[in-house]
């Protein structure tokens, strides 16, 4: 049985205000996760450094217990559930 999906490049084309919000999103997180992890990587405070350590040797040993593709699909999931919440709170707040 041969079956073909026909795909309409068209209809995945996003606008152009669309990419440049996602770009300056991804941009915004990046700097904000480097001026967060500029501070252990200084030294200057003990007790952050450890967390983050620490942090970072948990994440390894999850990594080693599952697959990437079952962290990936996890963080998928809980980023859909961040974005329905922040959906139907941008929708409550348009309601009232």
């Amino acid at each position: 049985m041969n079956i073909s999906v026909t795909v309409d490049p068209l209809e995945w084309q996003i606008s152009q205000d669309t990419a440049n919000s996602i770009v300056a999103w991804l941009a915004n997180t990046i700097g904000a996760a480097e001026s967060v992890l500029r501070v252990p990587d200084t030294g200057h405070d003990k007790r952050l450094f450890f967390k983050v350590v620490f942090c970072l040797y948990m994440l390894s040993a999850l990594a080693r217990l599952v697959s990437g593709l079952t962290v990936a699909y996890a963080g998928l999931c809980l980023f859909c559930l961040y974005m329905s919440a922040e959906i139907s709170r941008s929708i409550s707040a348009c309601l009232s």
